[in-house]
């Protein structure tokens, strides 16, 4: 006579279940705030490369004009841009012999504004 062997088919319990689910929730909240922490880093650098294109601007401007023509003092002006408001303050000194520009814009909600500056020296040509 052969002997039977009874396999042992031993099942997953609710609990083993839960405990995975458990694990595979935290691991995709966290991957979830990864996504986007890294959009918003994504979002703010490029509002600085656009303030940065603003000001340099603003500074090709005042170069392309003659030295004389380059006004002492502030300026400021807004512009909006992919729906942000950008404030764009031009600041000229008379240094004697060449003018300090500097250009300096502003954006974000108050509390969290954020800015570039730039800065020139203008000579005359």
């Amino acid at each position: 006579m052969i002997p039977i062997v009874l396999e042992s088919r031993k099942g997953i319990s609710l609990v083993e279940v839960m405990v995975a689910v458990l694990i595979l929730t935290v691991v995709i909240l966290g991957g979830s705030l990864f996504f986007v922490a890294s959009t918003n880093q994504i979002n703010l650098r490029e509002q600085y490369r656009a303030a940065s294109r603003l000001a340099g601007q603003k500074l090709e401007e005042l170069r392309a004009d003659d030295y004389d023509d380059v006004t002492i003092g502030e300026l400021k002006d807004s512009r909006s841009l992919e729906g942000l408001s950008y404030n764009r303050s031009t600041v000229t000194e008379d240094l004697g012999s060449y003018k300090n520009v500097v250009v300096t814009v502003n954006w974000g909600p108050e509390g969290m504004e954020h800015n570039v500056s730039l800065v020139t020296l203008i000579a005359p040509k």
